[in-house]
């Protein structure tokens, strides 16, 4: 299997795990104990983004899986769609890496650990196509 192909497919999944990783945040997170101190507008705006991160990550792991070649050819509209979501995970891996440092003690710092590297690879996979395309 070519090296474009096979790295949009494990963005797809990965992307998939993401959406299985955020359905999982109201339990992980105890939102039900840590919302109700939260105001209403503001309990809305953060189930609202979340919500939007949710459908955001299911259409990129459709569009991977079912568009796979497509976008491992990364022309035309594939560039694009593959750029935004690459520049979107480098984004979010410095982002994990600066914003949300753990102290040693805190009880998800394996988590941090396990998402700088499954984002980096999110960015990895988008960016193979970019990179064989300009070669």
């Amino acid at each position: 299997m070519d090296i474009k192909l096979l790295s949009i497919y494990t963005g797809g999944i990965l992307s998939l795990l993401m959406v299985i990783f955020h359905v999982q945040f109201p339990k992980l997170f105890k939102w039900k104990i840590d919302f109700r101190h939260t105001s209403a507008a503001n309990k809305k705006i953060l189930y609202t983004i979340h919500a939007a991160l949710f459908l955001l990550f299911s259409g990129y792991a459709f569009i991977s899986l079912v568009y796979a070649r497509e976008l491992a050819d990364s022309t035309g509209l594939a560039l694009g769609i593959n750029l935004s979501y690459a520049l979107f995970w480098l984004w979010r891996t410095i982002w994990q890496i600066t914003y949300f440092k753990p102290d040693k003690k805190d009880r998800f710092r394996t988590i941090h650990l396990v998402l700088i590297a499954i984002f980096f690879i999110l960015f990895i996979s988008y960016s193979l196509p970019i990179f064989f395309r300009f070669l």
